[in-house]
């Protein structure tokens, strides 16, 4: 029933937005009566849909496409995280949308066959921001530790980000479901000093282990269960090579690379662009 964009184009814009008025108006004498100045917020919208046709607009599926032929490197970046997909997250904790790869092609109108490589990213331990199944959460001294190392705290509302250990069945889960073939792993820094870092390999659901995530997270029926690594206890955001990082640093990223199956790229000790370290 919406308007879309595409609409502002056409001849008979103002007569599909009267239909649409006339039908919600209809719709609103269901619902209880509130104080609404309707042509006072008429006039402001219009106002910004003439701000909207200032703006070039193009047909997105064929201006990727022509881009594809013309042999041009196309970024497309996913928003939100993959366990927050409408379909295949933490339903109902999720956003509105297809947050995976397969995003891409009805976001950006372009076939699956189109898409090239795919890098994951992931922090080197969990976060979660609002409510929401989080089987790896540490609420105690060591996940105050990792939320303030890693100062995850909302860049708007300063609220403070839940924080755990890496959850490894919901990273190859997602690896999965996207078809990575690169992975990022950021934040590593944040673990400078931690003397063991723990890894979540496996669920214990009703006395029973897996590695796959289960149709419904639980964290009341979810056991994670965990296997340890020596930290490195040193600092290593000044390393620009990765041959040059601690044994204890390798050891923990060929751990996640045996376990997911796909090589971890790129690895981010900082915020800086510098800070990126590719191998």
């Amino acid at each position: 029933n919406g308007l879309r964009v595409g609409d502002l184009d056409q001849n008979d814009f103002r007569k599909r937005y009267d239909n649409l008025k006339e039908k919600h108006l209809k719709l609103s004498k269901i619902y209880p009566e509130v104080d609404f100045d309707i042509e006072k917020e008429e006039s402001l919208w219009f106002e910004s849909i003439e701000e909207m046709n200032s703006l070039k607009r193009i047909d997105n599926s064929y201006f990727i496409q022509e881009a594809i032929s013309e042999g041009k490197s196309i970024l497309a970046e996913g928003a939100q995280g993959s366990m927050l997909d409408i379909d295949y997250g933490t339903y109902p904790f999720v956003t509105s949308s297809n947050t995976l790869t397969a995003g891409v092609c009805v976001g950006l109108g372009v076939s699956p066959k189109k898409i090239g490589n795919v890098y994951g990213i992931s922090k080197s331990y969990c976060t979660r921001v609002g409510s929401g199944p989080f089987p790896t959460e540490l609420d105690d001294e060591t996940g105050e530790k990792l939320r303030k190392e890693g100062k995850e705290f909302g860049a708007t509302t300063g609220r403070p980000r839940r924080t755990g250990w890496i959850d490894l069945p919901q990273l190859k889960y997602t690896v999965m479901l996207n078809g990575v073939d690169h992975l990022c792993i950021t934040k590593m820094d944040i673990l400078n000093t931690f003397e063991t870092i723990k890894v979540a390999t496996k669920y214990e659901i009703d006395g029973r282990l897996t590695e796959q995530v289960p149709y419904e997270l639980n964290d009341e029926l979810i056991k994670p269960v965990y296997e340890s690594l020596q930290g490195w206890n040193q600092n290593i955001n000044h390393l620009k090579d990765y041959n040059l990082l601690p044994d204890e640093t390798k050891n923990y990223i060929y751990f996640l690379e045996s376990y997911l199956g796909v090589p971890v790229s790129m690895i981010s000790t900082g915020p800086e662009r510098e800070a990126l370290m590719i191998r």
